[in-house]
């Protein structure tokens, strides 16, 4: 599945299904499993997964749709699923170089596409960022983004905390892949999280193990220093609306004085009828799949282009969540990412891994419907499951 993840959906859920028929009959699930049901991990994944399918069943969005979401959200099965078998921290590390060695492909390909050395990649967001070829390789823009910043967090904690040539290797894939996502890449998600995870991976390098007190003076500047640079320079960056950080205020001011359609401006405008749709059901919500019917609801009595537009998807996935399923929905959405950031304590590779991807999926989620979508939620659940501490 690993392995699959960045270039094959059908391969993605052929190992997928495998394994939720599989894994039961095994006899290292099968002991696990009273440990599985008081385990916070596993048990919040298990109740998210009860709620949607409770949701289903008084949906304002209709029969086909909520089932449409279920489906969307059995991947948390694989939290609860492979959990029993990476209780090992090799095996934990093993996973991760699986995932490191696809994305690292990915990476790769992605330059010969910027480069003009291959041509796979969808030509329609040239259109969009002319000159950014390898923006989508396999992947929606929005999706290899994730990916890359994924990465990016593993090659940055090996980094920091793994020994011998191995460090040098992830040194070269990190830099790559930080490169591609400052320059190549047009999703803004992925660019956005591009500063918070170099100032994630300072911190982190600076504290664990309270290293702090053993790093010479001299690296404490410079390391300080980094960290200025880096927040300034995200801080021009959102300023200029020449840059792609830049135009996400852009967008949204010219939507707010013209109504122009544009993508940040949309998804200001999904928020804005995602707040009212909780205060119209705000203690057990309008069930699973009714976000579509209820938006459409809303948009009949607006005026404007971008109020009379519906969606299925109000990006961001704290609104879903607290749409569908009312304060109780919002209540196990901001748990799940409180036992994310804390299921792996310690300072293992595994351990600070997890943490830094949790702090990526929770802060793509409030720009992006991340768990309901189809990769970018598979990489959420399949490292809980392969990372979290059973």
């Amino acid at each position: 599945m690993l392995l699959s993840l960045p270039f094959a959906v059908g391969g993605v859920n052929l190992f997928g299904y495998l394994i939720l028929v599989v894994a039961p009959f095994s006899e290292t699930w099968r002991q696990a499993w009273h440990r599985l049901v008081t385990n916070r991990m596993a048990g919040i994944a298990l109740l998210m997964l009860g709620m949607v399918a409770v949701g289903t069943l008084y949906s304002l969005g209709g029969s086909q749709e909520a089932l449409n979401v279920l489906n969307r959200y059995h991947k948390l099965l694989f939290i609860p699923w492979l959990m029993p078998f990476f209780c090992r921290d090799e095996d934990r590390v093993r996973a991760l170089h699986v995932l490191a060695l696809a994305l690292s492909i990915n990476v790769a390909i992605s330059w010969t596409e910027y480069l003009g050395l291959t041509h796979v990649s969808d030509p329609i967001y040239d259109g969009v960022a002319p000159g950014h070829f390898g923006d989508n390789v396999f992947r929606t823009h929005i999706a290899q983004g994730l990916l890359f910043d994924v990465l990016l967090v593993i090659a940055g904690v090996h980094v920091i905390r793994a020994t011998g040539r191995i460090r040098y290797l992830f040194a070269i894939i990190g830099l790559l892949t930080a490169l591609n996502i400052l320059v190549v890449m047009v999703g803004r998600t992925g660019k956005a999280l591009l500063p918070v995870i170099l100032l994630w991976l300072l911190y982190e390098w600076l504290t664990v193990d309270r290293a702090f007190f053993r790093i010479p003076a001299k690296w404490k500047s410079m390391a300080l220093l980094l960290g200025v640079l880096v927040m300034a320079g995200t801080t021009w960056s959102l300023a200029h609306p020449s840059t792609m950080l830049g135009t996400i205020v852009s967008e949204v001011r010219a939507s707010r004085a013209t109504g122009v359609d544009t993508s940040q401006g949309e998804r200001v405008q999904f928020w804005q009828k995602g707040f009212r749709l909780i205060r119209l059901n705000p203690w057990y919500g309008s069930g699973a799949g009714s976000v579509h019917a209820q938006t459409l609801k809303l948009a009949q009595h607006e005026t404007s282009f971008l109020g009379r537009m519906a969606t299925y998807n109000l990006h961001d996935e704290f609104l879903m969540w607290a749409v569908q399923f009312g304060f109780p929905g919002l209540f196990v959405i901001v748990l799940f990412f409180m036992y994310y950031l804390s299921a792996a304590p310690g300072s293992e590779v595994s351990a600070i891994t997890m943490r830094g991807a949790g702090l990526v999926f929770l802060i793509g989620c409030l720009f992006n419907s991340f768990l309901m979508d189809f990769t970018e939620g598979y990489s959420m659940v399949l490292l809980a499951g392969v990372l979290a501490r059973l």
